[in-house]
């Protein structure tokens, strides 16, 4: 039995962001360059790479600019196991509406194993993002993805006790 001792340090909290406006271009996981006015159903994008040991803590995604086009313009959040779409699970956040009015905030679900991706087995396990539409062609809208993590381990401040 090992003997343990109160947290003699901390460290910060680390904040990612992934942003997309409706005229950009992103290459997705099959490698395609997609105009992310245009994407159809289902097509998936690494948003943010994870380090090794991170535990997701909080995060959100935020509407700046109203979804405009398209009568539906959404977003999920989560993981794939290894890095393709048919992999993706939105283990983060069930639809967002990007069509939403500006400055929504919708909160990321943590739960269970979801939270902590890299601890699953030490090595990264990436952000990623399905983008879903119906048929008309976005002509507007922007949103920021924040993710807020932790790394396992890591100590920014030492306190002596």
């Amino acid at each position: 039995m090992a003997k343990i001792f109160g947290a003699r340090g901390s460290q910060n909290v680390q904040v990612a962001e992934f942003i997309h406006a409706w005229n950009d271009t992103m290459v997705e996981v099959g490698g395609v360059l997609k105009d992310m006015g245009a994407i159809t159903t289902g097509d998936v994008f690494k948003a943010i790479n994870m380090p090794p040991n991170a535990e997701v803590i909080g995060g959100e995604v935020q509407v700046e600019i109203l979804g405009v086009g398209p009568t539906n313009y959404t977003m999920e959040v989560g993981t794939s196991s290894d890095g393709t779409a048919a992999n993706f699970a939105a283990t983060f956040s069930s639809t967002v509406d990007l069509k939403g009015a500006v400055g929504a905030r919708t909160a990321l679900t943590l739960t269970g194993a979801a939270s902590y991706p890299g601890l699953l087995n030490a090595v990264p396990n990436d952000i990623f993002v399905r983008l879903i539409r119906s048929a008309a062609v976005a002509t507007a809208g922007k949103s920021v993805l924040r993710v807020m993590f932790i790394t396992r381990g890591k100590v920014n401040e030492a306190v002596p006790g």
